[in-house]
């Protein structure tokens, strides 16, 4: 993975990618930081509803799990 902040001077932005990319596809994604900042993370509501019981129930109720708590 190649990470790297910049701050463009112009509307136009080059980037240098390592021989190991080349013929792989690469997803570029551009944004700014400021507007991550600004954005009011009180009104971001968790997503935990949509883990169902039946859907934990899948990793939890197994002989695994019962093993890793019996200390417990």
């Amino acid at each position: 993975m190649v990470r790297t902040l910049l701050v463009p001077d112009n509307s136009e932005v080059s980037i240098r990618l390592p021989e190991s990319f080349v013929g792989k596809q690469v997803e570029v994604i551009a944004f700014t930081i400021n507007d991550l900042v600004e954005h009011d993370i009180e009104h971001i509501q968790p997503l935990t509803h949509y883990a169902s019981q039946k859907s934990l129930a899948k990793d939890w109720l197994t002989k695994e799990e019962d093993e890793a708590w019996q200390n417990l």
